[in-house]
């Protein structure tokens, strides 16, 4: 069961600087945006410091790559949960995230709105977007 919280704190990494502010002005109606980085290293600072309640990231990040990034989300904040939002749609990339303790996989290019999945994931839900992903991985399970 969540948490009561009425705008959960999201923190936003992508290398590229449209996505992070397109993201943002997609996500700000129920989320609240605390920060975006585009390179690894300072997007795991920023959780330390902020400790969001979710953390959106893409494979390709400056420094450290997203999957570099997402183990040491899980070991810097293990309460925040980790979606990536990347526009690799091949099975390897979906597992491999989830290996790393990712909550949820949003294809960029297939997710219409990213905000149901996102809060699917704060009720606890692993995600993948499109659906058909499952077919290919498996279905994620709750963790």
């Amino acid at each position: 069961m969540r948490k009561k919280i009425s705008r959960p704190r999201v923190l936003i990494g992508d290398s590229s600087r449209s996505m992070l502010a397109f993201l943002e002005i997609l996500l700000e109606s129920h989320f609240d945006v605390v920060g975006s980085e585009t390179e690894g290293d300072a997007l795991v600072l920023t959780a330390k410091t902020l400790a969001p309640e979710l953390v959106i990231l893409d494979f390709s990040l400056s420094f450290l790559d997203g999957l570099s990034v997402g183990r040491q989300l899980q070991e810097a904040v293990p309460d925040s949960k980790v979606v990536f939002f990347s526009s690799h749609e091949d099975a390897a990339y979906v597992t491999a995230a989830f290996e790393v303790g990712a909550m949820g996989y949003l294809v960029k290019h297939r997710t219409v709105d990213p905000g149901h999945y996102l809060r699917r994931v704060l009720d606890g839900e692993r995600v993948c977007c499109p659906d058909d992903l499952h077919k290919r991985v498996g279905r994620p399970k709750k963790k």
